[in-house]
């Protein structure tokens, strides 16, 4: 069997699941739960480790349906978000994401240091090595799905203040953890490996985050004429 057939075979048991899961999560909205938690345990059941519906290894494979997933994420991120409403809220979402990115980071990087001892694969590291898997996992910790926030907000159909700042926070340290990821990556590698830290990661991921910008900028442009182009008539 080719690669080609096999991304196939698994794309059609992925689109048998993701149906499936559509008209089972249903069933978790009459317990009042949102409709997104419905996906996400039918996700977690489905998976290589429970049910096993979907193959170990598939997620490589199925990989570009979570690159063009993130671009419809992204888009429907930045279309729930308003640059007149956000200025008169910058100062909330300022603090609010220097609390839940800073504080959370911090504090759960000493947490795991401390808890090291507990952690079976950390045991035997040195504290260079403990140092470098904890920052990283409190990376982790940091990270928000968008997703979620997105799917609760239309589901609910949500508006209002609180909605547009619990936005921008999610939109804003979405951004932020990116390079916090690259740093701590660069520092971990210094640790434990004993390269040099190099900026160098750091600078082609701020190029690539530039070019990204820049043709989002570009793409919003055309969209806006091609609406506007509709909306006279031509």
């Amino acid at each position: 069997m080719t690669e080609f057939q096999e991304t196939l075979l698994l794309l059609g048991g992925f689109a048998i699941v993701a149906v499936a899961a559509k008209q089972i999560a249903g069933f978790f909205q009459k317990a009042k739960l949102p409709f997104i938690t419905g996906l996400l345990v039918i996700g977690l059941f489905s998976g290589p480790f429970i049910f096993k519906l979907l193959p170990e290894g598939s997620g490589s494979s199925l990989q570009f349906i979570n690159d063009i997933s993130l671009a419809f994420i992204a888009f429907a991120a930045s279309a729930e978000l308003y640059l007149k409403e956000l200025r008169s809220r910058f100062k909330s979402i300022k603090w609010m994401t220097f609390g839940q990115l800073v504080v959370t980071f911090v504090v759960s990087s000493i947490v795991i240091y401390f808890l090291s001892d507990q952690i079976a694969f950390m045991r035997e590291m040195d504290g260079a090595g403990k140092v470098a898997v904890s920052i990283l996992m409190a990376t982790i910790f940091v990270a928000r799905s968008p997703a979620s926030a997105i799917a609760v907000i239309n589901e609910m159909r949500a508006k209002g203040p609180f909605v547009q700042t619990a936005m921008g926070v999610t939109v804003v340290k979405d951004f932020l953890v990116i390079m916090l990821f690259a740093i701590c990556l660069s520092v971990s590698k210094a640790l434990v490996g004993g390269e040099e830290f190099s900026l160098t990661f750091l600078l082609l991921l701020l190029a690539e985050l530039a070019a990204s910008f820049g043709l989002g900028y570009i793409i919003g442009k055309i969209l806006t004429l091609i609406l506007r182009l509709l909306t006279i008539g031509i």
